[in-house]
């Protein structure tokens, strides 16, 4: 498709950053952001970089807690528990995935929803990151959400879950699949906007969807070191918008992670 816009995410992301940056300015915040990481996944480690990065260059403390991937799920809740009742943490995030030992849905109770950032806690205070990275996509490229077909591939925490049910709320006609769904190729073919998180590289090829769609690119896994999406790059020729990985979705997120930890700190102040 000619005339395809490829968001740079990088480059929405440095303009909420600078906002940002000023906030910190304008009303002296001290608070600091607390990181929780288990284990050795290197896509995680990466994200926890970037977050130490965005806070480094707006000025608010990023500290991170690194603990083994063989840690006892009550150890890691009293840890957790420590940062929250801690008055310099503003927010904490757990990084996710969590080994699989590990209770996800448990150890993300430990977090109260006044330091939720990420809210992925049951009653949030604030928006899903990725939620509010989607909307200004679909905000700035002036894509119309009601009563168009969207398909969302993975049924993750993360992505898949909060997303199928923002774009619900938003009047869109969702169908919440998986890669393992049965004719995904047809249920893709039919989307006007397709919404990718399952984790699986290169699942989604130009020849399952149609010319014109919007093609919002979630996931992030590694293949020789380098990060990758759900969807081939070449997919990109029939879209009319399109968010590559790294540089779409991704740097938007943390940009939107870091709003929501000023949201919460201005609340509980």
């Amino acid at each position: 498709m000619k005339n395809t816009v490829i968001v740079d995410g990088r480059q929405i992301a440095s303009q909420i950053q600078r906002k940002l940056s000023q906030e910190v300015t304008d009303n002296n915040i001290k608070l600091k952001l607390a990181v929780v990481l288990v284990g050795d996944n290197k896509v995680s480690a990466r994200y926890v970089d970037r977050k130490v990065a965005f806070g480094q260059a707006i000025e608010v403390e990023v500290t991170v807690r690194e603990f083994d991937s063989s840690i006892h799920e009550e150890e890691l809740i009293n840890e957790i528990e420590r940062l929250t009742i801690d008055q310099s943490i503003g927010g904490v995030v757990v990084q996710l995935p969590l080994p699989t030992h590990l209770d996800t849905e448990k150890i993300l109770s430990a977090i109260p929803a006044s330091k939720d950032v990420d809210a992925l806690g049951l009653e949030p205070m604030v928006e899903s990151p990725v939620v509010e990275a989607v909307k200004e996509i679909l905000d700035q490229y002036k894509v119309k959400v009601t009563d168009r077909q969207v398909v969302v591939v993975g049924a993750g925490r993360l992505v898949g879950r909060p997303l199928a049910k923002w774009f619900t709320e938003e009047g869109g006609a969702v169908e919440l699949v998986t890669k393992s769904t049965d004719n995904l190729a047809g249920a893709l073919a039919l989307a006007d906007i397709i919404v990718l998180g399952a984790g699986e590289p290169g699942l989604v090829k130009p020849d399952m969807i149609k010319e014109g769609a919007v093609l919002i690119d979630a996931a992030t896994s590694e293949v020789a070191g380098r990060l990758a999406g759900d969807a081939d790059p070449d997919c990109a020729k029939k879209c009319a918008v399109f968010t590559p990985v790294p540089g779409g979705v991704g740097p938007l997120t943390i940009a939107m992670l870091f709003k929501n930890f000023f949201d919460l700190v201005k609340r509980q102040s």
